[in-house]
């Protein structure tokens, strides 16, 4: 056994070395091969003998463990092995520090001196494992969160589509009465060409002009077409837009039917600046508002009925404002038009995911914000966006 001083010094880096890491077997580690290091052991181990038996942590000489250890009550124990020497088992609850030596002189003073540091070792052993525990639930939680993050996008592509589906249920009436005055126009030249034919005054200048009339009426037919296809098909990249491009493709769309309607559609400000984002992805938004003020009109009868777009740029953002004179939403119910499910409209079968949906699309898909108040006669709009945008979304529908 060491001297005094040198008892004091193994027992001062022993203590040290307990506590260093919050990783068991770090922590274990450390502290056996201090100890092994310091007393001159032939090996240590870390031993847990319920609820089956195993080896925890194992430093320099591998050796068997012994079948009889320690009681739990007891500070240690030196347990003679034939083949080995002697095993020093200083027992934690159901655990074991084990030490080999090649003979018994001072191991008994390494026991005391060892079973002293019980408590303090019981801690860091605590400590450690709930820490570990602690890890456990912070990963299982992570994993909770990413398989709700992913069934709340799956849920979210699924509105999108709703929402999507709902527009183009409208879009297809609008197609059909956008359609109905051309194939009227095309049909009544045919009809006056066959009667030309069979009364043979067939004028070769005038059947020019009306097949000339023919080709302007089907590109108008194949446009409007593409105009409508080319809204449902999904971005896979964000591209260079202006607002007068957008509200081509909106009069392009909407224009003759809210013509017919008396509905006024004017957009004013920076209608040429370009600017990089999801085209359809905005554009849906717009139809969403624009369908909602033209449900206001019809359900309110409104004179004079307008819609106006006004678009302000800067290097940073670009805000569209838009306005109607539809007579406003309810102050009751202004602050939940952005709620899921929430509609007005249940007679005429509102799914109560147009604005929601517009809300997601700017705020988390375009990195805007959206935002809806009373203006003087009407509703007011104002939808902001990043001028230069290309973030991925390409899991949006």
């Amino acid at each position: 056994m060491k001297d005094y001083s040198e008892q004091q010094t193994l027992a001062y880096v022993c203590m040290n070395a307990i506590g260093n890491s919050l990783v068991l077997e770090n922590m274990l580690s450390d502290v056996i091969t201090t100890f092994v290091h310091h007393t001159g052991a032939l090996g240590g181990h870390y031993f847990a003998s319920a609820p089956s038996r195993k080896k925890i942590v194992t430093v320099e000489k591998d050796f068997d463990i012994p079948v009889t250890l320690c009681t739990a009550t007891e500070e240690y124990s030196i347990i003679a092995v034939a083949s080995l020497g002697y095993i020093l088992d200083i027992p934690i609850g159901n655990e074991h520090f084990l030490f080999a030596f090649e003979n018994s002189d001072g191991t008994d003073g390494y026991g005391r001196m060892f079973a002293g540091f019980k408590t303090k070792l019981t801690n860091a052993i605590d400590a450690c494992r709930s820490t570990e525990r602690l890890h456990e639930l912070n990963a299982a939680l992570e994993n909770q969160v990413v398989e709700a993050k992913n069934k709340n996008e799956i849920t979210e592509k699924m509105m999108i589509t709703q929402s999507r589906m709902a527009i183009m249920g409208e879009m297809i009436g609008m197609i059909a009465h956008q359609w109905r005055q051309p194939i009227t126009v095309i049909g009544m030249i045919t009809n006056n060409t066959i009667l030309t034919l069979e009364f043979d005054e067939i004028n070769k200048q005038h059947l020019l002009d009306d097949l000339n009339v023919i080709d302007k009426q089907i590109h108008y037919l194949s446009t409007t077409i593409d105009d409508f296809r080319n809204f449902f098909r999904p971005n896979k990249l964000p591209q260079s837009v202006s607002m007068r491009e957008m509200s081509n493709d909106l009069l392009t769309m909407l224009g003759k039917n809210y013509k017919n309607f008396g509905i006024n559609l004017t957009f004013t400000g920076d209608v040429d600046a370009a600017f990089v984002t999801y085209k359809n992805e905005l554009m849906q938004v717009f139809l969403n508002i624009l369908t909602n003020s033209k449900d206001a009109f019809e359900e309110r009868l409104i004179p004079e009925p307008f819609i106006q777009f006004h678009s302000v740029h800067n290097e940073e953002n670009i805000v569209f404002s838009i306005r109607d004179n539809a007579g406003g939403i309810s102050e009751e119910i202004i602050d939940k038009v952005f709620d899921p499910y929430f509609s007005t409209k249940e007679e005429k079968n509102g799914t109560g995911l147009g604005l929601y949906m517009s809300a997601i699309i700017i705020e988390k898909h375009l990195n805007g914000s959206i935002q809806v108040c009373n203006d003087t006669d009407g509703t007011l709009f104002t939808l902001t966006i990043p001028t230069n945008y290309t973030k991925d979304i390409t899991y949006v529908f």
